[in-house]
């Protein structure tokens, strides 16, 4: 006979196992959440990253883009070479930066700081003021506050005070302040603090090649880093404790002022190497002292007019095209033209007038070989081939680049030496610019759809291998621009070059100047002519 209990009992041990069943659910569960979190704690997926917060308009918090690892460009300003960077040394009220170890850590991008603000270009000044009462409460320096759209392409900038008497409703975009100076990540840090010092800036935007707002350079850093220069020459070394100084060292030698005395915040030795220790002398000294002073005379202008073509050559898919055989990246080939025909005026400047004294000096046997070696027609296939050429072109450069570095080679930078460049490379830009305005070809007939296209991406190229080119003269013919008062107007062309850059657009058309479609054409002669107008009163300013 069946027992009445074992119904019960029955329920009783399903109800058990299934609270059973479900603690051990519940344990499994929480034990493989945590594992995951330390897994990924480990991994470093949970850490914060290193990247700029953007407020957006149609977001009630703030969005995280990465800005470190924007794609690569079809253009060259300046090399990044990815070189560990180190942080600053700390001193008292000095704000330290870690430092970026996609940056050579002399450059702006090693240098750069993410301790800023940036805003959405639709947000209103209503919606940005909330968004700075109720966030960024850890941003040391909100007074500069910068302007970016969807991409974190930097716009422009506003100050709080512009923030706070706008009208409530009124967009980001339509009080900002355009035209600010920016500088790219690979600029070296000298060109940085000789913008911020001739501007009298508090701090200066960095951007990457594709003009994404990356960080800031603070004029306090590079003071810092000014200061750190002068307080770490090898010379200042103590003696080992075995000799005695000598006396006249006594008399001659301030004494050392009390930072240096600081253990826990020993000075960086240069080029990364650690500082001598008290009780050792350096084995290296005079290699030391060689790497604190500046680069010759010549080597930033001479790179910058590598850098363009070599890209071009070697560091482009599929390499140089106006002479492949299937020729069907037409865009690109013109591009390429537009880079050489700039590199080759410059070489030949640089062969005929920079590195001689005058008319009666000897050509220098490197540039001879490098100007006569760029003129090979840039679609020749073969016997011999253009890529070979001209990268035996550089070569020769590259060789009287080492010369320079020893001393052994000519650089001059008067006045009647960088002013037949500055010709030179304002008639290309008229060239280009009469390309891009024009109606109708010599013959009379009209300008085709594909005859607009090679105009346009021939002065791109133009434009941008004259950027870099106009950044290495910048550096090397400071002084001279300088006391003309003519570095205002060199940035200004600069910074046209670049713009004409960013004009990127999918399909070139070529409508009316009053029609429904754009004239890209037009839009890119806009800024070459702002380029060539600023190299125009340049050139007048060194003349007088």
């Amino acid at each position: 006979m069946k027992n009445p209990n074992n119904g019960e009992n029955d329920k009783v041990h399903d109800s058990e196992f299934k609270r059973f069943a479900a603690k051990r659910i519940i344990v499994i569960t929480l034990i493989m959440v945590v594992a995951i979190w330390v897994a990924g704690a480990i991994l470093g997926y949970f850490e914060k990253s290193d990247e700029v917060e953007v407020a957006q308009k149609s977001e009630s918090h703030f969005s995280r883009e990465p800005t470190l690892n924007s794609p690569q460009p079809e253009t060259l300003h300046k090399d990044d070479k990815k070189e560990p960077s180190h942080p600053l040394t700390e001193e008292k009220g000095h704000e330290t930066t870690a430092g970026h170890p996609e940056y050579d850590k002399d450059t702006a991008g090693g240098i750069m700081t993410t301790d800023f603000i940036a805003l959405d270009k639709d947000l209103t000044a209503k919606e940005s003021i909330e968004y700075l009462k109720n966030t960024h409460h850890k941003i040391k320096q909100p007074d500069q506050l910068f302007v970016v759209d969807k991409n974190q392409t930097l716009l422009g900038n506003i100050t709080t005070n512009q923030l706070l008497f706008a009208s409530p409703e009124t967009q980001l975009k339509d009080f900002m302040n355009t035209g600010i100076p920016s500088v790219h990540t690979g600029i070296d840090t000298k060109m940085v603090k000789s913008l911020i010092d001739r501007r009298g800036l508090s701090s200066v935007p960095v951007i990457d090649k594709v003009n994404k707002l990356v960080g800031v350079v603070k004029a306090d850093q590079v003071i810092h880093l000014a200061k750190q220069d002068i307080v770490k020459p090898p010379s200042h070394v103590p003696a080992p404790a075995h000799e005695a100084p000598e006396p006249v060292q006594k008399a001659t030698e301030p004494t050392p002022v009390p930072h240096n005395k600081k253990a826990e915040h020993p000075l960086p030795a240069p080029h990364g190497k650690t500082t001598a220790e008290p009780h050792k002398k350096p084995v290296h000294k005079a290699p030391e002292a060689e790497k604190t002073e500046p680069r010759a005379k010549g080597v930033a202008f001479v790179e910058a007019t590598i850098a363009p073509l070599n890209y071009e050559l070697n560091e482009r898919f599929w390499g140089w095209r106006p002479n492949d055989i299937l020729n069907i990246t037409d865009n690109v080939n013109n591009f390429q033209l537009g880079v050489l025909e700039v590199t080759r005026r410059t070489v030949v400047i640089l062969t005929e007038r920079v590195s001689r004294t005058g008319a009666t000096a000897s050509f220098d046997v490197n540039l001879e070989n490098a100007m006569n070696w760029l003129m090979i027609k840039p679609r020749d296939y073969w016997f011999p081939s253009p890529e070979s050429k001209y990268n035996a072109s550089l070569d020769e450069l590259r060789t009287y680049m080492k010369r320079l570095e020893k001393g052994e080679a000519n650089f001059y930078t008067r006045t009647d030496n960088i002013i037949p460049l500055l010709m030179a490379l304002e008639d290309l830009l008229g060239s280009c610019e009469e390309n891009l305005v024009k109606t109708q070809e010599d013959d009379g007939s009209p300008v085709s759809f594909f005859r607009a296209d090679d105009y346009f991406f021939y002065a791109k190229g133009v434009a941008s291998a004259l950027g870099t080119i106009l950044e290495g003269v910048m550096e090397d013919f400071m002084v001279v621009i300088e006391s003309r008062r003519g570095t205002e107007v060199l940035h200004h062309a600069i910074e046209s070059c670049h713009h004409a850059t960013e004009i990127e657009p999918l399909l070139i058309t070529n409508s009316a100047l009053g029609g429904i479609l754009a004239n890209h054409r037009a839009n890119l002669a806009a800024p070459l002519s702002h380029a060539r107008f600023y190299l125009g009163v340049l050139i007048k300013t060194l003349s007088t």
